[in-house]
């Protein structure tokens, strides 16, 4: 329970830093950026989950710079893709990874919220497959043009002294609260830097992609024999957040409602609701819950954390109040 405060308070900070939103939801740069700035080779597991289904799980440490997971179903004749990160580069990486599996087209892209970690490569996939359809809860249509251009403004100022701030840090071998860095904290503070660096680099060929299908609260996919179920089960992360469940599979993708190995609560998050949220996902039952960054769980018992957490929150918060 502490540690998962702790990470709350460091993410809140870092929200606070780069502007409103989680963390380095943004995605455009300056242009006094260097031009020989590289990205981070490719860091995923791909995760065979069922038949046809695929998780693309990313090995970046815990930090405060996010790079979502991917998942990809397969279907008879098409693919419906969940997710896909924070530049275009490494949703490339995701591409050709699919094109490993199949050589079917992707037909949907489900954007669980509209955070630019989760959809800044939609257009590596419209590129790929011009008729492909991006779903997205209905306050996207909202908070993606009005918050998510705040945040981009505010990476476009704050996000290069940021990364350097990270490097200067491990330098002097200092965390952000003032104590000597470990050596997981180093190992995430420049993993940090680096995917920020990269980012910033990448971003004016970046497209933020609305979706050109949105839902309220459920649409449900039969594509052959299979069912993918697409839910809204409230807010929590954000107030746009979608799952995707396979219930014949017993899978469910979470987005950022669920991440691991802390949860990851900001601006844009909704805590007095969040539990009531993650109960309805508890009561799907699912065997595999994908979280939008993190491993693949395989049982409930970090969810069930989360919700007691989240409980004790509120309790605590109505007190004082």
């Amino acid at each position: 329970m502490k540690s998962f405060c702790l990470c709350i308070c460091c993410a809140l900070l870092f929200t606070l830093f780069l502007g409103n939103g989680a963390g380095l939801n943004s995605a455009y740069a300056t242009e006094s950026q260097s031009n020989t700035v590289q990205a981070a080779a490719p860091t995923f597991d791909l995760q065979k989950l069922a038949e046809g289904v695929y998780a693309l799980i990313r090995k970046e440490p815990p930090g405060l710079m996010f790079n979502a997971n991917v998942v990809f179903i397969i279907n008879d004749a098409d693919v419906v893709v969940v997710d896909t990160t924070v530049m275009p580069s490494t949703a490339k990486e995701g591409l050709a990874a699919l094109r490993k599996l199949t050589d079917k087209p992707v037909r949907y892209v489900v954007n669980t919220h509209w955070h630019p970690d989760h959809i800044s490569g939609n257009q590596v996939y419209r590129d790929a497959f011009p008729g492909v359809e991006f779903i997205a809860q209905r306050t996207t249509l909202e908070d993606l043009p009005a918050v998510g251009e705040s945040n981009r403004k505010g990476l476009l100022t704050n996000g290069p002294l940021f990364a350097k701030r990270l490097r200067e840090l491990v330098e002097k071998n200092k965390s952000l609260g003032g104590w000597d860095l470990t050596v997981e904290e180093r190992a995430s503070y420049l993993s940090d830097a680096t995917q920020l660096e990269a980012l910033v680099q990448e971003a004016p060929g970046i497209q933020i992609m609305m979706p050109t299908l949105t839902i309220e609260d459920h649409l449900t996919l039969h594509r052959g024999n299979r069912e993918i179920e697409i839910r809204h089960l409230g807010s929590a992360h954000t107030r746009a957040d979608l799952i995707v469940h396979l219930p014949k599979e017993g899978i469910v993708i979470t987005g950022d409602i669920v991440v691991w190995p802390v949860p990851l609560i900001g601006s844009t998050s909704l805590p007095l609701d969040y539990g009531t949220t993650l109960e309805k996902l508890l009561a799907l039952r699912a065997n595999i819950i994908v979280p939008g960054h993190g491993r693949v769980l395989r049982d409930d018992s970090y969810v069930k954390a989360m919700v007691r957490l989240l409980a004790s929150i509120k309790q605590q918060t109505q007190a004082a109040v």
